[in-house]
């Protein structure tokens, strides 16, 4: 940018220049701002301030959507868990009380019910947690 600025190039133009050589949100941001400062005139700062407001209000909700999502990827692990935890506990204090579940066909039918249910609740729980921001 300061390259730029040497070559007579306007701070607006480098600054749009830097985006394309660096193209983030922030960098937008900032190029947007000092093209409207420079053609609306104002204060600099003042526009700088605002948009280091912004920049920061954005990375503390970035911040919380991330842990928001860490905690809805735990809960579903725990309840994607809990099931097969239940299954195991009762296989191991009541061994045969399962057993009907694979030696008929209708719990083999049962079995086949449920897995389908755990996978269209994980998809679901999937699409739910992921965030996109």
């Amino acid at each position: 940018m300061i390259e730029a600025t040497q070559m007579g190039i306007s701070v607006p133009e480098a600054c749009e220049r830097l985006y394309e050589s660096v193209p983030t949100p922030e960098t937008n941001f900032f190029s947007i701002v000092i093209a409207i400062q420079s053609s609306a005139g104002g204060n600099l700062s003042e526009a700088l301030s605002g948009l280091s407001k912004v920049l920061r209000e954005r990375r503390k909700m970035a911040d919380k959507i991330k842990a928001f999502s860490t905690e809805a990827k735990t809960s579903a692990t725990i309840i994607g868990a809990l099931p097969f935890l239940v299954a195991l506990a009762v296989y191991i204090t009541t061994p045969g009380y399962l057993d009907a579940l694979w030696e008929t066909q209708s719990g083999k039918n049962v079995l086949l019910f449920i897995a389908g249910s755990m996978g269209l609740g994980v998809a679901i729980m999937k699409k739910m947690i992921n965030f996109k921001f």
